[in-house]
């Protein structure tokens, strides 16, 4: 039954039309999941079975119970008991330890990877990129889930030319600039990708030399977050204007992503596919803009109390159902505010602690069945 619902899953991700959101055949796909998860993962059998949720009981995905990302430090939430193909690590900025996210194989984190990164983010068809990286690979850091999403787009989607700028140590902003002049000289379209962080600190060394660029036509930058537990304050646009200002990247080629170790699928702030154009205009009032799903992926918001379902679009914590996360836990309780629509999400921020009570009980529930 496992290999059987592993297979389905795979081919469903290397296949699926990435604009069509068909509900019947997520839903049948996730139950079959949750089936395979409730009688592998003893942890999370428990979890279920204090809410009486059996897969002889359930019809409807949404009722899938869900495990905090706190529960990934409490125990280790896997589906097999054999050794880890690979296990990426939480920052552990928020508390002393980090939570580990086990893989049996990466064989479905690299097809949700590779798919959305080409529908949001490249040009259809997508070809070969000069990237230049500002956050880790895995070569340096073999238990970051970015680094390894890094190195693999790497390998898939960039040029010979392609470089890194970013180890343990520090962030090579002169290479960057060296490597900068030659694409331009060449005009050679670049791909900035990097943590926000790093963006911002290779952007304070040009501002401080005075160095702006104006990247060929075509370029495009992607962000991926990296503020957690660094006392950085600035908004959005600001950032954007920031990144505009230094680089010469019109404002519909900045990209952003949305992920979490505890995940295997990605969500990008995008304005590249017609479906992504279609979301935006319909939000037209949104103060933040989405970031768009694969459809493998679902997500709702919650009751931050009693983490019940609410209506699309009232603002609450973010809940994802994410079927590539074939061997730990499908249902990823987050701990982030925002407004949730099956194939979208908005993010609004991390959650203050009063709004995290529901959470809470969530985790110690977990960490009771380990």
């Amino acid at each position: 039954m496992a290999n059987a619902i592993a297979k389905k899953i795979l081919r469903f991700i290397q296949t699926v039309d990435m604009t069509e959101f068909d509900d019947g055949v997520f839903n049948g796909l996730a139950l079959e999941l949750f089936a395979h998860q409730f009688a592998q993962n003893a942890i999370y059998r428990g979890v279920c079975l204090q809410q009486k949720a059996t897969p002889d009981r359930l019809t409807d995905w949404r009722k899938i119970p869900a495990v905090t990302t706190s529960a990934f430090k409490e125990v280790p939430l896997t589906c097999f008991p054999a050794h880890a193909a690979a296990v990426f690590h939480t920052s552990g900025t928020t508390q002393s330890r980090s939570g580990k996210h086990y893989f049996r194989t990466l064989d479905f984190y690299r097809a949700a990877m590779l798919r959305s990164f080409a529908a949001h983010c490249l040009d259809n068809p997508p070809a070969k990129m000069r990237m230049f990286f500002l956050g880790p690979t895995r070569e340096l850091f073999p238990n970051s889930s970015l680094g390894y999403m890094f190195s693999g787009l790497r390998d898939e989607f960039g040029d010979a030319a392609s470089a890194v700028f970013f180890s343990p140590q520090n962030i090579d902003a002169p290479g960057l600039r060296n490597a900068i002049d030659k694409a331009a000289r060449e005009n050679a379209p670049v791909f900035i990708l990097g943590t926000t962080l790093a963006l911002l600190e290779c952007m304070e060394v040009f501002q401080r030399h005075h160095q702006k660029f104006k990247l060929p036509a075509g370029s495009r930058i992607l962000d991926t977050g990296g503020y957690k537990g660094r006392q950085i304050e600035i908004r959005r646009d600001e950032f954007q204007n920031r990144v505009r200002e230094t680089f010469g990247v019109p404002r519909e080629y900045l990209l952003n992503e949305y992920g979490m170790t505890e995940l295997s699928s990605q969500f990008y702030e995008s304005h590249f596919s017609a479906r992504n154009q279609q979301a935006l205009c319909a939000m037209p009032s949104a103060p933040c803009p989405p970031h768009h799903a694969p459809p493998w992926v679902r997500v709702v918001a919650v009751d931050p109390e009693n983490l019940a379902v609410l209506p699309n679009g009232e603002i609450g914590l973010l809940r994802i159902f994410d079927l590539a996360n074939v061997d730990s836990v499908m249902a990823i309780q987050t701990e982030d505010l925002g407004r949730a629509w099956p194939d979208r999400l908005e993010w609004l921020g991390r959650a203050g602690g009063a709004e995290l009570r529901g959470c809470s009980l969530l985790t110690e529930t977990v960490a009771r069945h380990a």
